[in-house]
């Protein structure tokens, strides 16, 4: 399968050569799930986008950019979104790239007055995707257990798009995960991160911070993280297709 990474941002230039450019991030993941995975990345800020009938899926990156502004590659990929939807073709959107697609689809997306959510953030996971095949008997408690992905968002999706169903979700982070039908999936967090780039950007944030929220962020680390899932959940939905 030949997936589009539509990349959205870049990684700070201190931070590249340890943690590598956010695609590789991507790359290492998805192709733990399936290694005959092939990508292609566009330059989304320098408004590529890719054409919508030659690609088995599609995933949007985070960007340190809001959704909700009206720069021109934002807009010309909120039309993007809205073309990929009419088609229905298998999207993955992830921090931004959940916010866009919900701005695109007829959600809404803020500055939240809760302020940064960071680190290691716990969700209830209220349902897995539709596509997942049902759990095991044993399994039936995964709903109980937190969904901890890592974060790093002060904008959240404050509406839903009116089709989108809503998966993961938490008293910070009301609209956490959402999909919509079988081919669109979107979370808040970032599966992508490991937890000592995570670290990283926490340190070089400390300076506009309490004390308390950067002890919190920095402590949330050690705890263990469910981004395999969200991994095998995107490739399950571009194998629908």
């Amino acid at each position: 399968m030949q997936i589009a990474l539509l990349n959205c941002d870049r990684v700070d230039s201190q931070l590249v050569e340890e943690f590598g450019e956010y695609p590789d991030m991507f790359k290492q993941h998805l192709l733990a799930q399936d290694s005959k995975l092939q990508f292609d990345v566009f330059d989304v800020l320098n408004n590529e986008l890719p054409k919508l009938n030659q690609f088995d899926g599609f995933l949007i990156t985070g960007s340190r950019h809001n959704a909700y502004d009206q720069q021109p590659w934002i807009l010309q990929l909120i039309s993007w979104v809205q073309q990929c939807e009419q088609l229905q073709r298998p999207l993955a959107g992830i921090c931004f790239g959940h916010q866009v697609i919900a701005r695109a689809l007829g959600g809404k997306v803020e500055k939240s007055a809760k302020g940064w959510g960071l680190g290691v953030a716990a969700n209830n996971l209220l349902q897995k995707p539709s596509w997942v095949s049902p759990s095991l008997e044993g399994e039936d408690n995964a709903k109980t257990e937190p969904f901890r992905i890592l974060v790093s968002h002060q904008d959240q999706v404050t509406q839903l798009p009116p089709q989108a169903e809503l998966l993961a979700s938490s008293d910070f982070c009301p609209n956490f995960m959402y999909q919509i039908d079988q081919h669109i999936l979107a979370i808040q967090g970032h599966p992508e991160f490991a937890p000592d780039y995570a670290a990283a950007l926490i340190d070089k944030r400390q300076m506009i911070l309490s004390p308390t929220q950067f002890v919190l962020a920095k402590t949330s680390l050690k705890r263990p993280l469910n981004a395999d899932s969200v991994f095998d959940w995107i490739v399950q939905m571009y194998k629908l297709q």
